[in-house]
């Protein structure tokens, strides 16, 4: 079961940099499409979206309660399973995504879970 989770967690993981970064690549089309070239203009447009209507908001305040609860996790299991460097996780989430860093982090958090196991 535990080779399992650790393919789902990784699958996940891998998706999580497929998927969200399409999505922006798309994104990016569309504002090359517009003629935007401002980096500013397009965060601007960006951050609109996602706040663009009632369920635009929903999924982005969702998602702002999941990260914070995230956060909390990661550093709660980081500290008590001893993980290097968990909070690294906090900052893949905003350079990557959070399907990435949260896949990775199960996944990391698996084996950690794994090797302490093996040595008892």
């Amino acid at each position: 079961m535990a080779k399992l989770r650790l393919g789902l967690y990784g699958a996940t993981a891998l998706a999580g940099i497929a998927w969200p970064w399409y999505c922006i690549y798309q994104f990016i089309q569309e504002t090359e499409a517009l003629g935007l070239t401002d980096p500013i203009e397009i965060v601007n447009l960006f951050s609109q979206g996602v706040w663009a209507n009632a369920s635009a908001g929903f999924i982005a305040a969702d998602l702002t309660l999941v990260l914070i609860a995230s956060f909390v996790f990661y550093a709660a299991e980081g500290i008590r399973l001893k993980m290097k460097f968990w909070y690294l996780y906090i900052a893949v989430t905003f350079a990557i995504s959070f399907a990435f860093s949260f896949g990775l982090f199960m996944f990391n958090r698996e084996r950690n879970m794994a090797s302490a196991s093996a040595s008892d």
